[in-house]
């Protein structure tokens, strides 16, 4: 019996008790070596030199087949779009876009869509895409590429990329007039931003399922006409025939990424002809920085992460990764002076022209879907990335911090205390265990969830968009509401004895678990997270009796409320676009901005499927209400009638 009564073999024993007084420091030193290995990564030491893995792509392999006669077909349309527009002020020109395709001996065909606005009353609004087929001489239509252009009204806040859809309808003309193409190419026009885009998307894929749509508020509809299975697709945004550089986007929705082969097949090709192009590339002017090489890479790498982070797509393309097809913008900018134009001006677009078409033949090539290269990587340089093996132990480290606290508390918590009235000085005392009460703990933490589960919901209720409110500030009285009602919280629900600590290592887990899972569906977001909030769960403790740490801990609580931190985000960046504004109009602009901001999460979160504001209300705010529990509750001591255990 000698070797079952051991202490040593308990798991309560010396080390986790040395541990456990310390775990603030080995937390914090974990937290600081994840913040240190992310920051090496801007060290060429610690990222790779992109390579293609995809051999069947050969970029460069053919000499391109392109002419100046492509490019004055391309001002030929711009000049006769220029007029069509002057007649078209608030739509799209459909009837000539659709003549010209026609024309150029495309199967051509119009999409219809019909959106029903979340917070319109029931008003509706009507798009219409057209895109043109070239079918595949050499092969059956098992397989397709889709080239898009965005159209643009004269009356969009958005920059005019009106020539866009000249140079996609001067290279349709091109590729008809060729042979080799073994896949179909699909030449798509759209209306209304990511809108059109995402109702196309929808109809090719799921415009032959029979589903009730009065409910849904996006009417994709069906369309006449499809090509192969889409393998990849680039969408064409251009200012100018006459091009300075391009810049190539690749964010996608929920951050999503196309397969870095894809990107490094842009690159390549707009190197061979001569096209300044990168990630995130900036005009000549601002490319002499006297930064060092580290900087500018840590640069990138938080510019490319805040972008990423809000789930929002930055072109068309976004909305082609959730249907696993591989797709990116390229982005040209117009030249601001002609005196660095060499030859001929009439050429300028040649060299974007032939870069589209050196994309379109590698394409062409594939065999399969990218697959070889990585889907989860960050961009240091036009020429170095970053892939997941590299970038995730600095998110582990963080995570790692509240898996250690939570077994530690949770090792020191389930411990065997003196029994009332026991004499303590007896070898063989009685003492009584500590009973957990795990069923108050898990209604605290359904009503958790429940606020946020509701703040997902309620603004789409019907009840509430009979209000005489507009859609800003009803979403914003809604969360500010259920906020209040997380505030609250505490004061109306008592946790018995134990409840606390038991409610603590339930947060710790929780907290975790979605930092891992939001961390491997977008790094971004969960390293961002993690970074701002994981200090907190080290530094929240409810056994401390030391007031000035309490009252830190609470005021950091309350600065990390979701809807006080996207207040402070909107007031940083009205800041740097608004430098002329005064502090008062600056703080009721963000305010106006922030409301507005989390109404187009929710439209984003319904129409296109961004999760953003889901895991917000879904996740964080549960969490915060947990989190303002543990920092402003205090502890009860131990009153409630324990089970008796003897101690041999």
């Amino acid at each position: 019996m000698g070797l079952l009564s051991d202490p040593s073999l308990s798991t309560h024993n010396k080390l986790v008790d040395n541990l456990a007084k310390h775990v603030r420091k080995v937390c914090y030193a974990l937290y600081t070596a994840g913040v240190v290995w992310f920051f090496c990564l801007a060290l060429p030491e610690f990222n790779h030199g992109t390579y293609l893995s995809e051999n069947a792509l050969s970029p460069g392999l053919v000499y391109p087949e392109i002419r100046i006669d492509a490019n004055r077909l391309a001002a030929q349309l711009l000049e006769e779009l220029q007029r069509e527009r002057k007649d078209h002020q608030s739509t799209t020109p459909h009837a000539w876009i659709a003549a010209k395709f026609n024309e150029f001996g495309l199967e051509t065909h119009t999409h219809n869509y019909t959106l029903r606005y979340p917070f319109g009353g029931g008003k509706e609004f009507h798009g219409k895409n057209i895109y043109g087929i070239l079918r595949a001489p050499r092969i059956g239509s098992t397989e397709g590429i889709v080239f898009s252009a965005p159209y643009r009204v004269p009356s969009s806040v958005h920059v005019d990329i009106t020539p866009s859809v000249p140079l996609l309808l001067a290279f349709a003309d091109f590729a008809r007039r060729k042979n080799y193409w073994a896949k179909d190419l699909i030449f798509l026009v759209t209306e209304q931003e990511q809108l059109g885009m995402q109702a196309w998307l929808e109809a090719y894929h799921d415009g032959d399922k029979e589903s009730d749509n009065s409910d849904t508020y996006l009417r994709a509809g069906n369309l006449p006409a499809r090509a192969g299975s889409l393998q990849a697709a680039l969408n064409i945004e251009v200012q100018d025939l006459e091009v300075d550089y391009v810049d190539v986007k690749i964010e996608g929705l929920n951050g999503k990424l196309p397969n870095l082969d894809m990107f490094n097949l842009v690159q390549r090709i707009m190197a061979r002809e001569g096209v300044t192009s990168g990630y995130k590339q900036s005009p000549r002017k601002k490319r002499r920085s006297s930064l060092s090489n580290f900087e500018q890479n840590l640069r990138q790498m938080l510019s490319m992460l805040s972008t990423q982070s809000s789930g929002v797509p930055n072109g068309n393309h976004g909305l082609f990764h959730r249907y696993r097809i591989d797709a990116l913008t390229i982005t040209a900018s117009k030249r601001m002076t002609n005196a660095n134009v060499k030859g001929n001006p009439n050429s300028a677009a040649v060299p974007l022209l032939k870069a589209i078409e050196g994309i379109a033949r590698s394409l062409n090539n594939l065999l399969e879907r990218f697959h070889q290269s990585f889907f989860f990587y960050v961009i240091v340089n036009n020429d170095r990335y970053i892939s997941i093996g590299d970038y995730m132990p600095a998110l582990i480290a963080l995570v790692a911090c509240t898996f250690i606290k939570a077994y530690l508390t949770w090792s020191t918590l389930n411990t065997t205390v003196p029994a009332p009235g026991s004499d303590k000085s007896k070898s063989a005392a009685e003492t009584v265990k500590l009973a957990l009460p795990y069923g108050s703990v898990l209604i605290f933490l359904t009503v958790a969830l429940l606020i946020g589960y509701c703040g997902n919901v309620l603004p789409l209720q019907q009840y509430f968009l009979e209000l005489p409110l507009t859609a800003a500030p009803l979403t914003a009285a809604i969360l500010t509401g259920l906020t209040l009602m997380g505030l609250l919280l505490p004061f109306v629900v008592i946790l018995p004895a134990g409840g606390l600590e038991l409610l603590h290592i339930g947060l710790l887990l929780i907290y975790g678990c979605a930092l891992i899972v939001i961390g491997l569906l977008n790094f971004s977001l969960g390293f961002f997270v993690a970074v701002i909030s994981v200090p907190l769960m080290i530094a929240l403790n409810t056994n401390t009796s030391n007031n000035s740490m309490r009252n830190l801990t609470r005021a950091w609580t309350l600065l990390l409320n979701p809807l006080f931190v996207i207040y402070i985000i909107v007031l940083v960046m009205s800041f740097y676009q608004f430098p002329e504004l005064t502090m008062q109009e600056l703080l009721l602009r963000a305010a106006t901005a922030s409301m507005d901001a989390a109404t187009f999460a929710l439209i984003d979160s319904v129409i296109y499927g961004n999760w953003l504001y889901f895991v917000i209300c879904t996740i964080f705010l549960p969490l915060w209400i947990i989190c303002w529990t543990l920092a402003i509750a205090k502890r009860r001591e131990n009153q409630i009638p324990q089970a008796k255990l003897k101690q041999n």
